[in-house]
């Protein structure tokens, strides 16, 4: 009774059987696994010695771009100062003077008269023009000089 008759044994032959190709499945798959986890240290390893540096020197560049953008957002504004305190030189010359037709209607006018009477009557009349300090290109863009720039 303790020992299995040979239906059993068959029976359990084929369960051996089954048993032994689904743990051959089972090592086929984790030798896959492993494989893969292996192409992806290999991978991550790419990543972390070449891409990683490679991105870390963008990111340097981009931090000087973002500076030089900077400076010549800085250069802009202090331009559009300069042009608006031009503007308002120009909106009161037009307003002590007139406008420019009148102005050049002046000028022919005067240019028919003789040189005494010109110089005395407009010297006169005339606020004394001082001009806004400006900023030198050269300062600013030090390249232009010599011929090459970026």
């Amino acid at each position: 009774y303790l020992l299995p008759s040979p239906l059993e044994k068959v029976a359990s032959a084929g369960q051996i059987g089954t048993l032994d190709k689904s743990l051959e499945d089972l090592l086929i798959r984790v030798d896959e696994f492993v494989g893969m986890l292996d192409m992806i240290r290999n991978d991550s390893s790419q990543v972390i010695n070449e891409s990683v540096p490679h991105i870390h020197a963008k990111a340097m560049e981009m931090k000087k771009l973002y500076r030089k953008i900077d400076k010549l957002e800085a250069f802009v504004k202090m331009i559009g100062n300069n042009v608006a305190g031009m503007e308002e030189q120009i909106i009161k010359a037009e307003s002590d003077l007139g406008n420019f037709p009148n102005t050049l209607k002046k000028l022919l006018y005067t240019i028919n008269m003789p040189s005494f009477l010109n110089k005395s009557s407009s010297r006169q009349n005339q606020p004394l023009y001082e001009p806004l300090d400006l900023f030198k290109t050269e300062d600013y863009f030090p390249c232009l000089d010599q011929g090459q720039c970026m």
